[in-house]
């Protein structure tokens, strides 16, 4: 294939299959923002004057039978794009006018072209979406029900965009939109015969801040050094990292946009590599480059020695890299209750790259060393974050230090966590930030129903009858009618604390001194359903018929009546309270509790 400028009617016309290789990264482009845009431009295209839709990078395959085998080395994502949107445009006009004059528009031929010369599909996505794409993309077939990867998902969806924006258009309309896609799109095609030579001309036409992610930047660089270093074993050398960046990118499908890879790509940084300085791994690309750069510096006397020591970089890195994706994909579908918990808290930023690091070390069948892990940092979070409220880069440096230095050695790690938790945020200060006065106000009601849930669970556990724990999952849930609130027992006004106490006579003065003193202390908030029906669901906790409080399928509920003063809820009842919540927090968040099980 000729390198230049050509039309997209150029390009695709002819015996040729494009196909992009596993190394590459999915189908990415959604239909609230790139398809849009796509069709957005093709709409405002004046007729007769070109469009440019970029550059294609290619790599000839040879013939394979009759047909030129084609890599899209870069461009995937607008090739895939113009061809299902060609599809959906011949899809609606072979719908919308006669056989003939579908023929005589020229219209069989741009299917051969465009979707599939007999029964050759142009196009062939990666592998794993390639028959979905087949079947339920270019052949049209109903394929909601069989979508396995997120890629296929937006494969599908985009068909669905197309189909829907273009039914009814007129029949003028649309053949004008077939025009300006097929005659008067061009493209600016480079095309190579080798991964080396398509490695170049990647790097150097890419790495100038047109928008690829640091991930991107990564394999570029990583794929032109080793090229430049590697001599005899390039082709090995390439092929290995192609594989390894094809395993990354399925990682990350298999996420399903759980996390951002290039927050991998940093995590990864920091908990394997032999950085110095924040701005190491703050700038991962620059650091990578800054090293394999300094190693053929160093051997500028003997370059077949600094290859071969940049290329060992390389490979190492690149095999390492890969092995993080699949850590963290690893960690992030772990059901491990600790980590589970700590995830719950929403504060994880600090923490992936010591949980990536011990998750690979920890050989052990359960992952009981990574469990306790989680379950430091799940206290650390909870003193020093939630109920201390230390800003949120409490720590940070110690803990990426932390997991740049582990080795596998577990026990000293655990003593260096709970010294963190202990000088962030001792048992003295935990015990007074929780026994303060305006708890309530300070306290986010999410945080709140942390701890209340573990109080629920605590006393299912420890007093008769024994129950089965309150999941997690019930207290995660975001359902308006069930989903959890935090209430005041006494509240401000009566209507107020109607959900929780029956007889109101049972409340105090709310006065002023009342207000400031003691409304919004721990002892005086429960949790409860946000709808009344939401607690027929739970059957675990027999529902006490008690004379003051409404019934409630939860414990730290049922309880109430046991702090009652002379049969009122008083500021004694609530300090009762708060001392037996506080007691149970002190030994639930000490950092010697890590042994004890943990609700799932």
């Amino acid at each position: 294939m000729e390198n230049g400028q050509k039309k997209l009617s150029e390009l695709f016309g002819g015996h040729k299959v494009f196909n992009i290789p596993d190394y590459q990264r999915a189908y990415a482009w959604d239909d609230t923002r790139q398809l849009p845009e796509f069709l957005e431009d093709i709409e405002n295209q004046t007729l007769g004057r070109d469009y440019f839709l970029g550059t294609i990078l290619f790599q000839e395959k040879g013939k394979k039978g009759n047909f030129e085998w084609i890599d899209v080395v870069d461009g995937q994502q607008r090739i895939t794009t113009a061809i299902i949107f060609m599809k959906a445009l011949l899809t609606e006009l072979k719908d919308r006018i006669t056989e003939e004059e579908y023929e005589e528009a020229g219209l069989y031929m741009l299917e051969e072209a465009y979707i599939q010369y007999r029964k050759t599909p142009k196009l062939r996505v990666i592998s794993s979406d390639n028959d979905f794409f087949r079947n339920y993309v270019l052949n049209g077939g109903d394929g909601k029900d069989y979508i396995t990867t997120p890629s296929q998902r937006r494969l599908y969806k985009a068909r669905m965009f197309f189909e829907n924006e273009l039914a009814g258009r007129p029949v003028g309309e649309l053949l004008e939109l077939k025009n300006k896609l097929d005659e008067y799109t061009k493209v600016l095609t480079y095309s190579v015969n080798d991964t080396a030579e398509a490695t170049l001309i990647f790097e150097t036409t890419n790495d100038r801040g047109k928008g690829l992610t640091n991930l991107e930047k990564i394999k570029s660089f990583l794929m032109y050094k080793v090229y430049l270093a590697s001599g005899e074993n390039v082709d090995a050398y390439l092929d290995s990292i192609q594989v390894r960046f094809a395993d990354i990118y399925r990682d990350l499908e298999s996420l399903e946009g759980k996390t951002d890879e290039d927050k991998i790509l940093q995590y990864h940084c920091i908990a394997f590599e032999s950085w110095s300085d924040k701005e190491d791994y703050q700038q991962p690309v620059s650091f990578v480059k800054k090293k394999v750069n300094s190693l053929l510096r160093k051997g500028e006397g003997d370059k077949g020695k600094a290859g071969q020591e940049a290329s060992r970089f390389i490979m190492r890195f690149s095999q390492e890299l890969r092995e993080s994706f699949q850590l963290m994909s690893g960690v992030l579908k772990s059901r491990n209750a600790g980590l589970l918990n700590l995830m719950h808290l929403d504060r994880m930023g600090s923490f992936y790259p010591l949980l990536l690091k011990t998750y690979k070390f920890d050989k052990s069948e359960n992952k009981e060393n990574f469990d306790k892990v989680c379950r430091l940092l799940e206290i650390f979070v909870f003193r020093v974050f939630v109920i201390h409220q230390s800003r949120s880069l409490t720590g940070q440096s110690r803990l990426y230090r932390m997991a740049r230095d582990f080795s596998g050695k577990f026990a000293p790690l655990f003593d260096r966590l709970a010294e963190l938790t202990n000088t962030s945020c001792s048992m003295r200060m935990f015990k007074d930030d929780l026994a303060y006065e305006a708890f309530y106000e300070v306290m986010g009601s999410r945080d709140i129903s942390y701890l209340m849930w573990n109080y629920e669970n605590h006393l299912r556990a420890t007093e008769n009858p024994v129950c089965a724990p309150m999941p997690l999952a019930e207290l995660k849930g975001k359902d308006s009618k069930t989903r959890l609130t935090v209430e005041h027992i006494a509240a401000q006004t009566q209507k107020e604390s109607g959900t929780i106490v029956k007889e109101p006579q049972v409340l105090p003065r709310i006065g002023e001194k009342f207000i400031e003193n003691h409304l919004h202390r721990l002892g005086n908030l429960t949790f409860d359903p946000a709808s009344a029906n939401s607690s027929k669901g739970n059957k675990q906790v027999k529902e006490k018929n008690s004379k003051y409080f409404s019934k409630a399928p939860y414990k730290t509920q049922n309880e109430l009546e046991s702090f009652l003063d002379k049969e009122r809820w008083t500021a004694k009842s609530i300090k009762w309270r708060e001392e037996k919540i506080v007691n149970f927090c002190m030994k639930r968040w000490c950092t010697d509790y890590i042994d004890e099980p943990l609700m799932p």
